[in-house]
């Protein structure tokens, strides 16, 4: 058998479960923080935050171990929801892609509303049949 080593990834990942009160911050794990963040970034104080369903980069305000400004229009951007996890991989710097999943373990699959798109930056907002505010619907 061939001497097979393991590798970290090349972009590490975190995730974290969305709890009640998340729309307030979202914490980074600290072993992550201290592995990957800490030293190389105290300088940053912004996040920047990509995803799939949309070509906007979110900048998000980085508080010690805590996303907080900014944070709350993500996640109301992507209508995030108790019970979502959410994978974050680093892209290098304070740069994260982040990847919903919903409650059925499945990555979120966004669609566009008619006159609405998670990418238009109005203030214009549609409510989906859960009561939550999103710029696009969510399909679970």
């Amino acid at each position: 058998m061939a001497d097979q080593s393991l590798h970290a990834p090349t972009n590490p990942h975190f995730f974290q479960p969305l709890l009640p009160g998340f729309h307030t911050h979202l914490s980074v794990p600290i072993a992550f923080f201290a592995k990957h963040l800490q030293e190389s970034n105290d300088h940053i104080k912004t996040a920047k935050l990509r995803t799939d369903a949309s070509a906007k980069t979110w900048l998000v305000k980085v508080d010690g171990l805590k996303l907080t400004d900014g944070w709350k229009d993500f996640a109301d951007g992507h209508d995030l929801q108790i019970g979502d996890i959410i994978i974050f991989r680093h892209e290098g710097e304070m740069v994260f892609h982040v990847t919903a999943f919903g409650p059925s373990c499945c990555d979120i699959q966004y669609t566009s509303a008619s006159s609405h798109n998670i990418n238009d930056d109005s203030h214009d907002q549609t409510t989906n049949n859960n009561g939550h505010i999103a710029s696009g619907s969510r399909m679970n």
